[in-house]
């Protein structure tokens, strides 16, 4: 299967959208991958209690909300893979480019959480072989009970991988169609966003508004369409001086409570739209030369490490801790700062081991396996 036909035709729409053509890196994207993991790791030095009294107050009001980096990242995933899919690419191609992408580290993250819980964090160990099993086969998300097995940082793979089961099917949909068609699917997926944990709570087969991966599928799709309209049509985002400033209340409203009597959560839907508007923004702002903080070469370098970094995070921080009672420091500001800065540490140069030694160079070995390359290949030879 291809999607040869929806694309090109979104490609000659495309051209006449006065994007330039060779546009397709978008190093804006790229740092914003390690600002964003940056959220998580405040979010979980907050969750592991590094801090203790007011300066545990004041980080925790700051990166409380930093969970919804996740919803970044699936927006940023989404975007991208619109972005700069190959029209001839076939679906057995593209599926292996993402397991080459993102397994080969993710066996080696939950092979590491099996050795934090067997030694420093044994809160995370995963009792019984199924819930494992699922987690190795990124699985475990569709059951909520399950959705931290294995490495608990993983289960936003689980939603990841779907998302890449799914992409070549949703950017048939969505490819080809009118700016009047895709803006209805954004209000959509927004408006799916606000209703997820409704639809967990009535749902007759068990489900989580944060980890089942359907019900996060929206934030991904916004982002496939958002790309296309800015490929395709003459809208442009806002600026980057509104756009921020909507992400950060939508980061801000990420914890708004829901819509009284319901489970409703509109909060939810601002967060997702102000994250997707930034995302576009900055892709504008790299499409027309415009330059931004995060396309620096040190932001791009850290972004690069973004998903090893990532996996392994919430295991390191959890181990320095693991001295401290039940795990939790709770440490005066002066002392929990040093402590989280040695966590940053070591995450950041376990990252960089595990994207040299492991992520590149097994994208290299299974990408020899890629459908498409042989096939051109044997074209070549035969022509």
């Amino acid at each position: 299967m291809t999607i040869s036909a929806t694309m090109t035709r979104a490609g000659a729409q495309h051209v006449a959208s006065g994007r330039p053509p060779a546009a397709r890196h978008l190093p804006s994207l790229t740092g914003l991958r390690w600002l964003t993991a940056l959220l998580i790791f405040g979010h979980h030095i907050m969750a592991v209690e590094y801090f203790g009294g007011r300066a545990g107050d004041l980080w925790g009001f700051v990166f409380e909300a930093g969970k919804t980096g996740v919803t970044l990242f699936f927006i940023l995933s989404g975007f991208v893979l619109a972005w700069g899919y190959k029209p001839a690419q076939t679906a057995r191609s593209f599926w292996l480019h993402r397991v080459a992408r993102i397994y080969p580290l993710h066996v080696v993250g939950v092979l590491l959480a099996l050795m934090a819980a067997a030694t420093l964090v044994p809160a995370i160990r995963t009792d019984g072989i199924a819930p494992l099993g699922a987690n190795l086969l990124l699985i475990n998300g569709w059951n909520p009970d399950w959705w931290q097995a294995g490495n608990p940082a993983s289960w936003s793979l689980v939603c990841e991988a779907f998302f890449y089961l799914t992409f070549p099917f949703v950017i048939r949909l969505v490819a080809g169609r009118s700016a009047r068609a895709l803006w209805t699917v954004s209000a959509g997926a927004l408006a799916l966003v606000a209703l997820a944990p409704a639809i967990a709570a009535v749902s007759p087969v068990p489900m989580s508004a944060a980890s089942t991966p359907l019900l996060r599928l929206p934030e991904f799709v916004l982002g496939v369409v958002l790309a296309l309209l800015l490929a395709r049509t003459p809208w442009r985002p806002a600026p980057l001086r509104f756009a921020v400033p909507l992400a950060v209340l939508g980061y801000a409203l990420s914890e708004a409570p829901a819509l009284p009597g319901t489970e409703i959560r509109p909060g939810l839907a601002v967060t997702v739209g102000g994250f997707a508007l930034l995302v576009a923004s900055l892709a504008a702002a790299d499409v027309h030369g415009r330059s931004t903080l995060l396309a620096g070469p040190r932001w791009q370098e850290l972004g690069r490490l973004s998903f090893a970094f990532y996996l392994v995070h919430l295991l390191v921080i959890a181990s320095v801790s693991s001295a401290w009672p039940d795990g939790h420091p709770e440490l005066h500001w002066p002392r929990a700062l040093a402590l989280a800065a040695v966590a940053f540490v070591i995450s950041l140069a376990l990252a960089w081991l595990l994207h040299r030694g492991v992520e590149t160079r097994m994208q290299r070995v299974l990408l020899r396996f890629d459908p498409d390359r042989r096939a051109d290949s044997v074209s070549t030879t035969r022509g």
